[in-house]
Parts: C-alpha cells; sequence; structure tokens
C-alpha cells in the first residue's frame, strides 16, 4: 500500500529580479504574490543601470527558493542580465536547486542566459497571467523524486517528454538498445521540409548519489551501437558529479554524438510548467512509494 505523507510542503521564499525603471510593475506583481500568501522580497534586487549583483546573490540564494526574472527592455540592457547570470550565478542556482521563472512584461528578446526557462507571459491578462505564475510557485514544493520509484519515475519521464511534443516508445518494446525511451521529435526546417530528430533516453532516479561520468559513457556507447542515432538525453533527478561536469563540457563539439542531461534542478523547473503531471505523480492520490 502506498504511504500518504500529510506534512504540508514548506513555505517557499520567492526573491524578484527587476530593472529599477520597471519597479511600478515589480511592485503589483509582488503584491499579487503576496496576497495570494506567498513570501516575497523585491527591494534587494532592484538594479541600476550597470549595477552588479555577484555579492548580492551568494546571500539571496541561501534564503530563497525561487526567482522570480521581469524581463523588459530595460532588465535585458542590464550588465547582470548580459554577462553576469552565468558567471556570476548559474552555477549557485543550479547547486542550491533555485527554480528560476522568467517573467516577460514588456517586448524584448530573451537572453541567452535565461532561454532555457519557459517564461510567464505577463504581457496582457496580468490576472490570469500572474495565477498561473502563483500555481508555478506552489507547485515546485510538490516536487519530492523519493516519493517515486524507479518505474514510476520513467512513466514520468515519458509523460515529460510527450508534454514537450516528443513521440514516445519505450526502449525494450521497439529496440534492443538496452536504453529506457527511444524519442523522436518532428519539426520543418527554416524551408518547410519535415525533419525528425531521434533521442535515446535514460530516466536515472537516484537516492544518495551524483550522475558519474561512467553514466554518460553508458549512453555514448549505446549512441555508438544504434545503427545512426546520434542525440543521447538522460534525465534525473541527481546533478552531475565534478568529473562528469567537466567530461560533458569539454565533449560539447568535440564528437559526433550530441549528449544532453536535464538534471534534477532543470527537470523541476520543467516539471512546474505542467501542474496535471505533479498532480498525478507529486500530489498524496499520485504518490509511488
Amino acid at each position: 500500500m502506498n504511504e500518504v505523507r500529510t506534512t504540508e510542503p514548506k513555505p517557499r521564499q520567492v526573491f524578484m529580479s527587476y530593472a529599477a525603471a520597471d519597479k511600478a510593475v515589480a511592485r503589483i506583481v509582488a503584491e499579487a504574490l503576496q496576497n495570494a500568501g506567498l513570501n516575497v522580497k523585491i527591494n534587494a534586487w532592484a538594479l541600476e543601470p550597470g549595477d552588479s549583483i555577484a555579492q548580492r546573490v551568494q546571500q539571496a540564494v541561501l534564503s530563497s527558493d525561487i526567482l522570480v526574472v521581469l524581463l523588459s527592455p530595460r532588465a535585458v540592457a542590464s550588465s547582470w542580465v548580459q554577462t553576469e547570470f552565468n558567471a556570476a550565478i548559474s552555477r549557485e542556482l543550479r547547486d542550491r536547486a533555485i527554480t528560476v521563472i522568467p517573467a516577460l512584461i514588456e517586448d524584448c528578446d530573451i537572453p541567452p542566459s535565461l532561454a532555457r526557462w519557459t517564461y510567464v507571459d505577463l504581457r496582457r491578462d496580468i490576472p490570469g497571467a500572474v495565477l498561473r505564475l502563483i500555481n508555478q510557485i506552489r507547485a515546485a514544493p510538490e516536487v519530492d523524486f523519493s516519493r517515486l520509484d524507479s518505474k514510476t519515475f520513467e512513466r514520468m519521464v515519458e509523460d515529460l517528454l510527450a508534454k514537450l511534443g516528443f513521440s514516445v516508445l519505450r526502449g525494450g518494446i521497439t529496440h534492443d538498445s538496452g536504453v529506457d525511451i527511444i524519442a523522436t521529435f518532428h519539426s520543418r526546417d527554416p524551408f518547410g521540409a519535415e525533419q525528425t530528430e531521434t533521442w535515446l533516453v535514460e530516466a536515472k532516479l537516484y537516492r544518495d548519489q551524483r550522475v558519474s561520468v561512467s553514466a554518460l559513457h553508458q549512453m555514448l556507447g549505446f549512441l555508438m551501437t544504434s545503427g545512426g542515432t546520434k542525440r543521447g538525453l538522460i534525465i534525473t533527478n541527481s546533478r552531475l558529479n565534478s568529473v562528469a561536469r567537466s567530461f560533458l563540457s569539454e565533449s560539447i563539439g568535440k564528437t559526433f554524438y550530441q549528449l544532453r542531461v536535464i538534471d534534477g534542478t532543470e527537470l523541476t523547473d520543467l516539471l512546474i510548467q505542467h501542474p496535471d503531471l505533479i498532480q498525478t505523480y507529486f500530489t498524496s492520490s499520485g504518490v509511488h512509494e
């Protein structure tokens, strides 16, 4: 019988980053979040042009669980978005499992440093958009991978890939490849021709360890014997250890094969965009021990 957990998730500390010129909008959003019972800090990151967050972020990430970044032409032009986000805090955010939610408040180009996160659009229908933002923030503490066994984790990964537009087949059903999942993604090139990407996917649930370089070598081995597939994806609740992180970084662009790892922090970021998956796999009715 599944064990039902009765404890409530701890309240999340929300940190909001915005350009100083967008303070009025920031206060409207912050007030809506506060009225929903969320603990929001906004003043510490009211950044003037040229301000640096390299020192401030160290204290912020120690006390926060969620980082909401309000994006506008002023914010995108600021030095922290353009040059400091990756170098100063991206590793810190990942290592401390900080959930990042970009929120678009005006038309602007999404900075490359924030492109991997799906943004919340606050440009129109602000009440509805703020409600979606609130739901994402509330969903984050529900994601507790310790509630899942390996088979349930694999099914969750399959469902998430389907939400992201992949056609999903269990690896053992279609190929004797040794991988958990074979996923295909259909799109069109700039000239309108249909193209298909095939990914070999491993869903790895860890209890007390990180992803090692041997897991990366194993996936590369699957790719080498796959008969033409060159894209490998590891989705895990854990993080890369230092050796694996260095190996992955050094191998980018140096091999015929493309190897991608979605770690626990990025996986949580993806899941909170799909509340129905969280309802299925992490609420009391969906818990699998």
